[in-house]
C-alpha cells in the first residue's frame, strides 16, 4: 500500500456517512479480520456508520473477534441501508461476494483492496498487491498512512488475518515483510496465544471425531503427492458439524512428508461438490480453481465443482495431475 493508493482511497471515502464492508462468500480469517480491523477505525475513530455484510455464516472459531456480532448476512436486512460506498476486501471478483451484490445499487462507489494474482477491477478504486501475503497486510500499510491508533483490537483482528492467510507462516507468500508486519502487530497488543488457541486448538468434541474419520479415509495419488480428503453429505450430518465449521480440515493433508498437492471434496448437494485446495512449494492450485470458476491464491483456493461426488473426485485428480504438480520427486515417507 503506497501513498498514492491511500489518497484515491481517502478521496472516495471523505465524503461518505455511512458505508458497506464486505468481502468474498463463506469468508475467511483475513477476510473477517480486515472488516473487523476497518469498522473500528471507521466507526470509532471517524464516528461514522458501517455494516459489515457477507454471504455465508462466520465460522465458530473466528467467532471470538466479533464479541457484538457485527458481522451480518443479507438477509438479517429488511430494507437496504442508504450506503455511499462500498470496500471489498479480498475479491478476485464482485461476483465473489455472492448475494451481497444484490444489496449493492447501480453507480455506488466501489473500493475494491486484494492481493489475489488476478483481479477483474471492479472497483471504483483499485487497490492491489500480490506479493502481500494477506490483505491484513495492506490494511495494516493503509492505517499508518492515514496515521490512525493500531488498538489492541485492531491488531488482534488484522494479526488473526495474516496468521490464518500464512497458513500459519507455511505458505510461500510468507515474506520478510510480512514477519515485520506481524511483530509490529504484537507490539500493537495483539496476543499471539489466543489467536492460535482460539482458532487452531478449540475444536469441539464432535469436530475431533469427524476429523478422525475423514483423515482415517485419506487416499493418496501420484507415488503420495496428492493426499485427497472426502467428506459425504450424510456422514457429515451424522457427526453434526455444520459445513461452515470445515474450514481447515484440509490443511491436515500438508502434514503428510511428501505431499505437493491436498485436497478435500465435500459433498454439498447431488450434483454439487465443494472443494478445498491446499499445495505446499511451487505447486499451483489457484490453477486448478479458476478451471472450475473458483479462485484463491497459489498455496490455498477453492471451488465449486457441479458434478456429482464420485465423478467430481474423478475430474479434480485428473486436473491436478495435468496442472499442479512439479517434477521433484517426494520425499521417503
Amino acid at each position: 500500500m503506497n501513498r498514492r493508493d491511500a489518497n484515491e482511497i481517502t478521496r472516495l471515502l471523505e465524503p461518505a456517512s455511512r458505508i458497506l464492508i464486505t468481502a468474498h462468500r463463506d469468508p475467511d480469517g483475513d477476510s473477517i479480520g480486515c472488516q473487523l480491523a476497518f469498522y473500528e477505525y471507521w466507526t470509532r475513530q471517524l464516528k461514522k456508520k458501517a455494516d459489515i455484510v457477507n454471504h455465508g455464516v462466520l465460522p465458530r472459531k473466528y467467532a471470538f473477534l466479533d464479541s457484538a456480532g457485527l458481522v451480518k448476512s443479507p438477509g438479517q436486512f429488511s430494507r437496504r441501508p442508504r450506503w455511499d460506498a462500498v470496500i471489498v476486501f479480498e475479491c478476485s471478483g464482485l461476483n465473489r461476494i455472492g448475494s451481497v451484490q444484490e444489496l449493492i445499487p447501480a453507480g455506488l462507489p466501489v473500493i475494491n483492496i486484494d492481493h489475489h494474482q488476478r483481479n477483474t477491477l471492479f472497483g471504483t478504486v483499485n487497490v492491489l498487491d500480490s506479493t502481500a501475503a494477506a490483505c491484513g497486510e495492506m490494511l495494516l500499510e493503509l492505517l499508518r498512512l492515514w496515521k490512525a491508533k493500531i488498538t489492541p483490537s485492531i491488531a488482534q483482528s488484522l494479526a488473526a488475518a495474516i496468521l490464518t492467510d500464512t497458513g500459519r507462516f507455511h505458505y510461500g507468500s510468507t515474506s520478510a515483510r510480512t514477519l515485520e508486519l506481524m511483530a509490529d502487530l504484537v507490539r500493537y497488543g495483539a496476543d499471539l496465544v489466543k489467536l492460535t488457541d482460539e482458532i487452531y486448538y478449540s475444536y469441539p468434541p464432535a469436530h475431533f471425531r469427524l476429523m478422525q474419520f475423514v483423515l482415517g479415509a485419506a487416499q493418496f495419488r501420484a507415488g503420495g503427492r496428492i493426499c485427497i480428503l472426502t467428506l459425504r453429505e450424510a456422514d457429515r450430518k451424522r457427526f453434526g458439524v455444520p459445513l461452515r465449521e470445515l474450514e481447515g480440515l484440509v490443511d491436515y493433508t500438508l502434514y503428510l512428508r511428501g505431499v505437493q498437492v491436498g485436497v478435500l471434496l465435500k459433498e454439498i448437494a447431488a450434483d454439487k461438490t465443494k472443494v478445498s485446495l491446499r499445495s505446499s512449494g511451487n505447486a499451483d492450485v489457484s490453477s486448478i480453481a479458476r478451471e472450475f470458476d473458483g479462485g484463491g491464491h497459489p498455496n490455498a483456493s477453492g471451488c465449486v465443482i457441479g458434478l456429482p461426488f464420485d465423478a467430481a473426485v474423478k475430474v479434480l485428480t485428473k486436473s491436478i495431475r495435468a496442472h499442479a504438480l512439479n517434477s521433484k520427486k517426494p520425499h521417503a515417507r
